[in-house]
């Protein structure tokens, strides 16, 4: 458990922490049928398995032993009005057709029923197998207003601070081993700077609050 915190600490990112952060507040919303879409364990939030119906796993890929193997954007093995929450957490910039995926979704939902979604903005490409775009803030809530999702939470995760102590990280990261240890002292320095974020100053700032790291939304079903 020791080594495990030591290698989130040095190795997430302060995103992803973010992320597990909102995912822990927000846990309330998982209960009955949950569809979890390309949910792969990943940082150091415990899915909630255990206190639900029932856990879908679903992902592209076979080899990471989903339930169902299918696309987001064709989920034709779902029946409509069939699930109660979809995790749909870091999966849409993997997405190529991100609408078509926003569709099922909200076919496969019970009424009144709930998605939770997080999706990068600044931050660095990943193919998961692919990594096809990123959407902002105003994109976002375009898009899902028009297929008919209520959103009852929309938070930044992480704005000019954020993204620069994770670029810093990942620089720090990439380095050989001997000096990347040497850069691990000022860790603490990253930290600091990332609460600056949460200061009035950043958050009305013209410049600096237009920065964002990823968005983590709640939405529902109308």
């Amino acid at each position: 458990m020791i080594e495990k915190n030591i290698q989130y600490y040095f190795w997430a990112s302060y995103r992803r922490k973010i992320l597990d952060k909102l995912l822990e507040k927000n846990k309330r919303y998982y209960q009955g049928t949950v569809l979890d879409i390309g949910g792969r364990e990943r940082g150091k939030f415990k899915k909630p398995k255990d206190k639900v119906e029932k856990w879908i796993f679903v992902d592209i890929a076979k080899k990471y032993h989903p339930d169902i193997v299918l696309d987001v954007a064709q989920m034709h093995r779902i029946k409509t009005e069939n699930i109660d929450v979809i995790n749909a957490i870091e999966l849409f910039e993997h997405v190529e057709k991100i609408e078509e995926g926003i569709g099922e979704c909200y076919r496969v939902l019970k009424q009144n029923g709930v998605m939770i979604l997080s999706a990068p903005f600044l931050y660095a490409i990943h193919a998961d197998p692919r990594d096809f775009q990123r959407w902002t803030q105003e994109k976002w809530k375009k898009e899902l207003k028009k297929t008919g999702f209520k959103i009852e939470k929309f938070k930044i995760m992480g704005r000019y601070f954020t993204v620069l102590a994770d670029l810093k990280k990942s620089l720090i990261n990439s380095l050989p081993r001997i000096l990347a240890l040497f850069f691990y002292l000022f860790y603490p320095l990253l930290d600091l700077l990332v609460k600056l974020d949460n200061t009035r100053y950043v958050k009305n700032n013209e410049k600096l609050n237009k920065f964002h790291g990823g968005y983590f939304m709640v939405l529902r079903k109308r």
